[in-house]
Protein backbone atom coordinates (compact mmCIF):
# COMPACT_ATOMS: atom_id res chain seq x y z
CA UNK A 1 0.00 0.00 0.00
CA UNK A 2 1.51 3.23 -0.77
CA UNK A 3 1.84 6.38 1.27
CA UNK A 4 -0.80 8.38 -0.38
CA UNK A 5 -3.69 5.45 0.25
CA UNK A 6 -2.33 5.06 3.69
CA UNK A 7 -2.44 8.97 4.32
CA UNK A 8 -6.05 8.75 2.44
CA UNK A 9 -7.61 5.76 4.72
CA UNK A 10 -6.76 7.49 7.75
CA UNK A 11 -8.24 10.49 6.28
CA UNK A 12 -11.57 8.92 5.26
CA UNK A 13 -12.03 7.72 9.01
CA UNK A 14 -12.30 11.17 10.23
CA UNK A 15 -15.49 13.33 10.91
CA UNK A 16 -17.16 14.74 7.99
CA UNK A 17 -16.13 18.36 8.89
CA UNK A 18 -12.85 17.38 9.36
CA UNK A 19 -12.17 15.75 6.52
CA UNK A 20 -13.74 18.86 4.86
CA UNK A 21 -11.30 21.19 6.66
CA UNK A 22 -8.47 18.91 5.55
CA UNK A 23 -9.84 19.11 1.88
CA UNK A 24 -10.07 22.86 2.15
CA UNK A 25 -6.21 22.67 3.53
CA UNK A 26 -4.72 20.51 0.53
CA UNK A 27 -7.03 22.65 -2.37
CA UNK A 28 -5.48 25.89 -1.07
CA UNK A 29 -2.07 24.45 -0.94
CA UNK A 30 -2.19 23.41 -4.33
CA UNK A 31 -3.86 27.19 -5.47
CA UNK A 32 -0.92 30.44 -6.51
CA UNK A 33 -1.87 33.02 -4.47
CA UNK A 34 -2.12 35.92 -6.36
CA UNK A 35 0.82 38.31 -7.21
CA UNK A 36 0.50 41.84 -5.53
CA UNK A 37 -0.31 42.93 -8.66
CA UNK A 38 -3.28 41.02 -9.64
CA UNK A 39 -4.49 42.08 -5.99
CA UNK A 40 -3.97 45.52 -6.21
CA UNK A 41 -5.56 45.12 -9.72
CA UNK A 42 -8.56 44.14 -8.21
CA UNK A 43 -8.58 46.68 -5.37
CA UNK A 44 -8.49 49.19 -7.50
CA UNK A 45 -11.25 47.56 -9.79
CA UNK A 46 -13.87 47.76 -6.86
CA UNK A 47 -13.31 51.00 -6.05
CA UNK A 48 -13.85 51.85 -9.27
CA UNK A 49 -16.99 50.28 -9.19
CA UNK A 50 -18.42 51.68 -6.12
CA UNK A 51 -17.61 54.78 -6.90
CA UNK A 52 -19.86 54.43 -10.49
CA UNK A 53 -22.57 53.18 -7.84
CA UNK A 54 -22.01 55.67 -5.93
CA UNK A 55 -22.60 58.64 -8.33
CA UNK A 56 -25.16 57.26 -10.39
CA UNK A 57 -23.29 56.26 -13.51
CA UNK A 58 -23.31 52.25 -13.47
CA UNK A 59 -25.67 50.40 -15.24
CA UNK A 60 -27.22 47.95 -12.39
CA UNK A 61 -30.24 45.13 -13.29
CA UNK A 62 -32.59 43.79 -10.70
CA UNK A 63 -31.32 40.42 -8.75
CA UNK A 64 -34.31 38.95 -10.47
CA UNK A 65 -33.23 40.23 -14.07
CA UNK A 66 -29.81 39.03 -12.93
CA UNK A 67 -31.10 35.38 -12.48
CA UNK A 68 -32.60 35.50 -15.84
CA UNK A 69 -29.87 36.55 -17.44
CA UNK A 70 -27.56 33.82 -16.01
CA UNK A 71 -31.11 30.69 -16.43
CA UNK A 72 -30.82 31.87 -20.15
CA UNK A 73 -26.84 31.63 -20.33
CA UNK A 74 -27.46 28.47 -18.73
CA UNK A 75 -30.09 27.03 -21.21
CA UNK A 76 -28.18 28.43 -23.86
CA UNK A 77 -24.91 26.55 -23.32
CA UNK A 78 -27.17 22.92 -22.80
CA UNK A 79 -28.65 23.34 -26.10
Amino acid sequence: MSRIDLILAEALELPDDERAQLALRLAESLTPTPAPSAHDAWVGEIARRVERLRDGTAKTVSAQDALSMARAAVAARRA
